[in-house]
């Protein structure tokens, strides 16, 4: 019986490469280029790009060891390089997001605003992609958005619980990808889950007599 795969990973460990990895537009190149092989034109044209925006970013990507060249071939006497993924899995150090006080806590701001920007142009691109694709004549077939915030209390052990389910739920939606076929329609998920403190001075300790 064939042994599965080991799942190749790239650790982050440094804030260098943690602003390297940032780009809202690498982290779509690499989400896109997930088990594929492709040419720096063929993601451009995915992404809706010039081929000229995207260079810079591949040799910064294949430097770090992320992406790394599959094939080389000669186009009308040019030199024209293939690219797959050399990682599987992205770990980043824990350390790297202590909250500091006195810091900038430049880590946790890279975090956030890499994730909620590279959803916010991976869905106006969808949308845009979207809508010319139905101007090209493909059939119309609703699908459902759903954006949401909601701020609940409730006690430690249903939250625990919550969250449970909701970990679950993340590696179900995971799970999915590795039995899609080539036809079935790619969907994004982010999901920021975390207590919400306000400042009240009448949360502090009362000291003893």
């Amino acid at each position: 019986m064939k042994k599965p795969q080991e799942k190749r990973r790239f650790h982050v460990s440094d804030l260098e490469t943690l602003r390297a990895l940032a780009d809202p537009l690498r982290v779509q190149i690499m989400e896109l280029m997930e088990g594929q092989i492709f040419t720096v034109k063929q993601v451009a044209e995915k992404l809706g790009l010039a081929p000229s925006k995207l260079y810079y970013h591949f040799g910064a990507l294949e430097k770090l060891g992320l992406i790394e060249v599959a094939e080389t071939r000669m186009v009308a006497n040019m030199m024209e390089k293939t690219y797959k993924s050399a990682a599987d899995i992205l770990d980043v150090d824990p350390s790297l997001f202590k909250f500091s006080k006195e810091g900038d806590n430049e880590p946790i701001n890279i975090l956030l605003a890499s994730t909620i920007d590279a959803t916010r142009e991976d869905l106006l691109r969808s949308m845009q992609a979207r809508q010319f694709q139905l101007e090209q004549g493909a059939e119309e077939t609703p699908r459902r958005v759903i954006i949401n915030r909601v701020v609940s209390s409730a006690s430690e052990k249903r939250i625990a619980e919550f969250q449970d389910r909701l970990v679950k739920l993340i590696q179900e939606f995971e799970a999915e990808d590795q039995a899609s076929k080539p036809a079935d329609q790619p969907y994004a998920l982010t999901v920021a889950f975390y207590p919400s403190f306000y400042f009240d001075k009448k949360s502090k300790k009362r000291k003893s007599k």
